[in-house]
């Protein structure tokens, strides 16, 4: 065996690190959409009568900052907000950006005048925020946000502040208070869905820890009185805040099995052998009549919040803040292995939850098994898009969350029942949102409906069939053929709930109608009624008949005599060849 050679190793020259600049970073967003004017206008043209805006100051030098820090900013950077102490009635939300959402100092936000929006400001050198820093130069009482200022007078100016954010949509974020509920099957082999929503929560709330109470319930049998006297402190954290002015949010995630025959929710027991109930009296078992009542007030105190806010030009804000809106929100995620919303005497008890206002929505999944792993995401975003963000329409919230993440939409359905305001009246709704899938799900459902007398399909003796933007049904036991529908719009079942982000979600009343479910049978048998002839007389049916054999006669012959013409130019190319090869 040779020796083994010696390997010389060579310093290779590093070059120094050099980190983006303000100056890299506003080229790069004017380059971004070379259509959109108002990203490229939102900077300062170089040589405008504004000085602080001019390159030269905007680039910092990098050596300076570094070796002199105080001399870049005499600013100090943003302390976080303390949370409040257990026994102060001082509840704090947070001061977030309504750009980036991330949390700023008072100091370094500034309100639109106009809609009440808030925009962060650096607070050292290259740190996060949406304004360079001190590039500010009007008064507070004449600061307009980057949207404000594009639709005011005077749009077609420069903005009177370096915009660095690379966001321009708006979104509030709030550490409103929150209480999370988690209720699982002791049986259960972990509990994966509650510490996913749990480390959502917490990450969101590490700057206000008292303004979160987050506690798991495990079911089993006779442990309801038990485990219900666990929820006194999140008593005392609900009057706490009720008292302050704050009514929290409420989110109760039950994760369970449930029975295969009648939808029931397990509570006792494993795999086999367990005792199944409603969802209702698992909650009123569980949760006990202490926590229930905090969960009612809660939602009387926000409901009956008349608080009104006002801009600095006396405006109406660009999003409500107010109790009202924030605050006093119940909500159940049910989550279980087996079909507990598709079984129509379970689906009647959640439904009763909603219609009985014990809570103001819920989501469950429609699919005949559902594991955590699969919907744990969307479970965690739906709390954080309510509980945080304050999106209080609950139909909206859920269509932007799916349109956004719906990749669990392909072995499931998602089904929401909530309650909305309807000329006055408190009208509950529930629909299901499903996946449109070329070949498996024709608009997202399963149609088992044959138009062919005395012919019963199984689930999997339907077949879809998509060509391009139509799709059509074929049964195999039957060989019935459906007539072709547009999948591309809406029609009189099934709409889209964003047309553009998501064409391929679906949405329709839930639990399905007859109608519904004949679908295609009714546009089928419209399509045969339209295309059938008129009756006729018995000798004209005669005469139609011979009109109709003369006809196909004669396609006959002209497709034999396009084929004897293709034969004959056949014939004329070869004998063309072979002259050509004897002349060669």
């Amino acid at each position: 065996m040779p020796p083994r050679k010696a390997k010389s190793k060579k310093k290779v020259a590093q070059l120094p690190r050099t980190k983006a600049t303000v100056g890299g970073l506003i080229s790069g967003i004017s380059r971004c959409a070379a259509c959109d004017v108002d990203v490229g206008s939102m900077v300062n043209a170089i040589g405008c009568p504004n000085a602080s805006l001019k390159e030269s100051n905007l680039i910092v030098d990098d050596a300076s900052s570094t070796m002199n820090p105080a001399a870049a900013s005499p600013l100090h950077p943003v302390h976080t907000t303390p949370a409040p102490a257990p026994d102060s009635q001082a509840v704090r939300v947070g001061t977030f950006c309504h750009y980036c959402c991330d949390q700023t100092d008072s100091a370094k936000a500034h309100e639109c005048v106009n809609c009440g929006a808030i925009v962060c400001e650096q607070y050292l050198p290259r740190s996060s925020g949406c304004i360079f820093l001190r590039s500010v130069e009007v008064p507070e009482k004449d600061f307009l946000c980057p949207l404000c200022s594009r639709s005011a007078d005077g749009k077609d100016k420069p903005l009177r502040y370096a915009f660095i954010g690379f966001g321009r949509r708006k979104k509030v974020k709030m550490a409103w208070p929150m209480a999370i509920v988690n209720l699982n099957l002791e049986s259960m082999k972990d509990d994966y869905l509650s510490n996913t929503v749990t480390l959502e929560a917490k990450n969101h709330y590490r700057s206000f820890q008292d303004n979160l109470f987050i506690f798991t319930l495990h079911m089993r049998a006779g442990a309801h009185v038990s485990e219900s006297k666990k929820l006194s402190p999140g008593v005392d954290f609900m009057q706490r805040n009720l008292q302050a002015g704050f009514p929290p949010n409420t989110f109760l995630v039950v994760d369970t099995h449930s029975d295969e025959y009648t939808g029931m929710l397990q509570h006792t027991g494993g795999h086999s052998g367990g005792t199944s109930t409603t969802i209702t009296e698992i909650l009123i078992a569980y949760l006990g009549t202490q926590f229930l009542q905090a969960m009612q007030q809660s939602s009387d105190v926000a409901r009956s919040d008349r608080t009104v806010k006002k801009t600095v030009l006396g405006n109406q804000p660009w999003c409500d803040l107010t109790p009202r809106a924030r605050g006093g929100w119940r909500g159940v995620l049910m989550v279980s292995c087996g079909p507990a919303i598709r079984v129509s005497h379970h689906f009647e008890a959640v439904k009763a939850l909603v219609e009985r206002n014990f809570v103001d929505f819920v989501v469950a999944f429609g699919g005949s098994g559902t594991l955590p792993s699969t919907v744990a995401s969307a479970v965690r975003s739906f709390v954080t898009e309510i509980g945080v963000f304050g999106r209080t329409d609950i139909w909206p919230a859920l269509c932007d969350m799916l349109a956004a993440s719906n990749d669990f939409l392909d072995y499931t359905t998602a089904v929401v029942v909530f309650a909305e305001t309807v000329d006055g009246r408190r009208v509950v709704e529930s629909r299901q949102i499903s996946k449109d899938i070329s070949g498996v799900r024709a608009f997202g459902y399963e149609f088992k409906s044959c138009a062919t007398p005395g012919c019963q399909p199984a689930p999997a003796d339907m077949r879809v069939h998509n060509n391009g933007p139509r799709v059509h049904l074929r049964c195999l036991k039957c060989k019935w053929r459906s007539s072709a529908v547009r999948t591309d719009q809406d029609n009189k079942h099934f709409k889209r709930i964003r047309k553009l982000h998501a064409p391929q979600l679906f949405w329709h009343h839930f639990p399905p109608s007859t109608d519904l479910q004949n679908f295609f049978v009714e546009i089928t048998n419209s399509d045969d009624a339209q295309s059938a002839p008129p009756r006729v007389a018995k000798g004209g049916e005669n005469k139609r008949k011979k009109r109709k054999i003369q006809a196909e006669i004669a396609l006959d012959m002209q497709e034999d005599s396009e084929m004897a013409i293709n034969d004959a130019d056949d014939d004329s190319i070869e004998v063309a060849m072979a002259d050509c090869m004897i002349d060669s």
